[in-house]
């Protein structure tokens, strides 16, 4: 597969399609200009196709991401928009040629929905802007993110096994693999700039004197969190136990307890390093707790969604 980096989801090309049938010489200005991306110094040509490219009112999104992709990794070409790809391979494999516009969209919402939290952790180049309900507000810290690793691809397999038949299913099934490999490299070493400013400050034994008695629990509590460190074996036996929980998804009853499994595991995990004895401890749970909220909300909806019958 190679990636279009004009695409813009199926019913855009669907309605570009249209347009063309109605008036062939109506073309997009952009359609045939090839963009040239240099990667460790050797130069690739990528060409904007005509039956993929739409453009209204001036709202044409080119994903300028494609100036540092990876030619072997074609989710680096996407890596805000990683449902493109997939929306993509389901639009030229015909998937999409049988259903109607709202099963389209409600197809396309269920895929972004499902990478939107992997999408956020790049800040930086041209997103699409469909779609804003799915749209992460907060930035997600290192944990939010490993859980949206092993819940997002299981996610991503339930939705090939459930709607694709086998001739689409093997190429999805292989973009699936090549997004968990992204991700697993983006998630590796990540940490938001919250977990840095905590792990950096905990360094300074501030002193608390000056401080509210509710200041000084907050400052003693992060401290602790910033403190604790993880082991590479913890953190891969951490995924293995989420990755095993979501793949065990089989109905809408099943979701609940996944879940209360999941964010205990979560909570356990990142509250280690304070012993339970301490006053630190329920403040902790409390704290992670609160900001993981929209993350399991986020993965909780778009599950939802799959398992209906």
């Amino acid at each position: 597969m190679n990636i279009d980096i004009s695409y813009s989801g199926a019913l855009f090309a669907r309605a570009a399609a249209n347009r063309l049938q109605r008036n062939p010489q109506e073309l997009p200005s952009m359609v045939g200009r090839e963009l040239e991306v240099t990667r460790n110094g050797q130069a690739y040509k990528l060409t904007i196709s005509d039956e993929m490219y739409h453009l209204e009112q001036g709202n044409d999104i080119v994903c300028i991401n494609a100036q540092n992709a990876d030619p072997s990794d074609i989710f680096s070409y996407r890596p805000q928009d990683q449902w493109l790809v997939f929306s993509q391979y389901l639009h030229e494999s015909g998937f999409f040629d049988s259903l109607s516009n709202e099963e389209v969209e409600g197809m396309e919402f269920a895929l972004n929905s499902i990478t939107s939290g992997l999408d956020s952790l790049t800040m930086l180049g041209a997103k699409s802007p469909r779609f804003s309900s799915s749209r992460v507000n907060k930035i997600l810290d290192s944990y939010e993110a490993r859980l949206e690793l092993s819940s997002s691809s299981a996610a991503l397999q339930y939705f090939s096994d459930k709607y694709l038949s086998e001739d689409v299913k093997q190429g999805f099934d292989e973009l699936v693999q090549q997004y968990v490999s992204h991700n697993a490299k983006k998630v590796e070493n990540y940490q938001s700039s919250e977990e840095k400013f905590y792990a950096a400050r905990a360094k300074l034994n501030l002193e608390s004197a000056s401080l509210t008695a509710e200041q000084a629990r907050q400052l003693s509590m992060t401290n602790k969190l910033g403190q604790t460190t993880y082991t590479k074996e913890e953190l891969e036996e951490l995924q293995k136990t989420y990755t095993d929980l979501f793949q065990s998804l089989k109905s809408e009853n099943d979701l609940s307890a996944v879940l209360q499994k999941t964010r205990k595991q979560l909570l356990e995990f990142v509250t280690k390093g304070i012993s339970q004895k301490d006053a630190s401890y329920q403040l902790a749970q409390s704290f992670v707790g609160q900001r993981t909220d929209e993350t399991f909300q986020r993965i909780e909806g778009y599950w939802q969604k799959l398992l209906k019958e």
